[in-house]
């Protein structure tokens, strides 16, 4: 008979498929928002996340204790769209589960689409964090820079302008 152990570990996926999927479904952000309550006047957060309709919801738990449980895995419904389907979402914004768990998975199984780069520069936005680089006027602009420069052909794309449309002007005094 397996213990829960060997139960637990037959349930974990192959790190590339969690790569595939992450690659085609997964975000890893920076937000940058004007608060008046924070000496620089912004708050900045990094987050890795995947979002899918919750009949993947079996996979989506497969790949979130695969990654180790980072964050949270929830469902929702998307009340004001009443055509479309609940969904269901890995989110993983605690400093400690991106650097301890989602950092190292994929330093050591690396993403094999464009999202690699933008993973790097998460990467070094994180570490900026980490050593609270981003509580220092100074660096916030250079933090935004990196952050636009993480998928520049995407829909969000902010190439031509340096902060995130909830920012505000990074420059100017709070």
């Amino acid at each position: 008979m397996a213990t829960s152990r060997e139960q637990e570990g037959q349930y974990l996926l192959d790190p590339n498929y969690i790569v595939g999927f992450v690659d085609g479904e997964g975000c890893f952000s920076v937000t940058c928002s004007r608060r008046s309550d924070i000496r620089t006047g912004y708050e900045i957060k990094a987050a890795f996340e995947m979002e899918v309709v919750v009949d993947d919801y079996p996979i989506m738990r497969r790949i979130y204790k695969s990654l180790g449980k980072p964050g949270q895995l929830y469902s929702f419904n998307f009340k004001r769209y009443k055509n479309w389907k609940p969904h269901c979402k890995i989110k993983v914004s605690n400093l400690k589960d991106i650097i301890e768990k989602i950092i190292p998975f994929f330093k050591k199984h690396p993403l094999q689409s464009k999202k690699q780069r933008s993973f790097q520069i998460f990467c070094k936005i994180v570490e900026m964090i980490k050593d609270k680089k981003h509580l220092n006027p100074k660096y916030i602009l250079k933090i935004i820079k990196l952050r636009n420069n993480m998928n520049p052909t995407g829909k969000g794309n902010r190439k031509s302008n340096l902060v995130s449309r909830s920012a505000g002007n990074p420059l100017a005094t709070p």
